[in-house]
């Protein structure tokens, strides 16, 4: 079942408090509307009940969908939670559920994401039955090739499943800062079932690259970056 409740916000605009709900958790299978609710930008959505101003309210929200046993925890990056203090947090707590579980059972695998953006295309991801890890593979590999246009520190690469055919995957690259998206970059669909097939002989090798829970070609480049400079 999905999680929420009700707490007191004040308009960023105005400034007026208002009581509103708010969702913790969402099943997609109880409630799949709240799944077109994300899809369309409209989770945890309010209206200012005074100046009429529309924003959302990003806050942690676990995405649950049973059928295809997709587990993915959305914690917003902010100034309060730096990326370091997001993922140590988020081993603790799964390290705390780990040890409450059976012997012989451990907490489902669950994913970690930072944004909207990139939780609404690993949603699509998994739905259509990509691997996620091979995925990010050749993200880190454009990236690598066209550094000069593509710097991670300002663009972020987002497949977008619903344009990608058969033949080529369709990539988007968005502005960090201004979220905006702009060219469009195609890549081979037989190289990535290439890598798919190497994942099957050797997936630690995937693995040791992106371990996890947070599998991202970006962040990876952004902690080379940094390890150099």
């Amino acid at each position: 079942m999905s999680i929420s409740r009700t707490v007191n916000i004040s308009c960023p605009s105005c400034g007026t408090q208002q009581d509103v709900r708010l969702y913790d958790a969402v099943n997609v299978n109880t409630d799949p509307e709240l799944k077109d609710a994300l899809m369309q930008n409209q989770l945890n959505r309010i209206q200012c009940v005074d100046c009429e101003l529309s924003f959302r309210v990003d806050k942690p929200v676990l995405y649950n969908d049973p059928k295809l046993k997709m587990l993915i925890h959305w914690v917003p990056e902010s100034a309060e939670m730096d990326r370091e203090a997001i993922l140590a947090e988020f081993e603790q707590s799964l390290d705390q559920m780990n040890e409450m579980m059976p012997e012989d059972e451990k907490v489902p695998n669950v994913r970690l994401v930072m944004s909207r953006v990139e939780l609404v295309e690993l949603i699509f991801l998994l739905e259509a039955g990509l691997n996620q890890r091979v995925v990010e593979y050749v993200k880190y590999s454009i990236y690598t090739r066209n550094l000069e246009k593509i710097d991670p520190h300002q663009f972020r690469l987002l497949l977008n499943v619903e344009d990608s055919t058969d033949e080529e995957f369709c990539f988007v690259m968005q502005d960090v800062q201004s979220q905006e998206l702009g060219q469009l970059l195609r890549y081979g669909r037989a190289a990535y079932d290439s890598m798919v097939e190497l994942y099957k002989e050797n997936a630690d090798e995937f693995t040791d690259m992106f371990p996890g829970p947070y599998i991202s070609a970006r962040d990876l480049l952004l902690e080379e970056a940094e390890y150099e400079s």
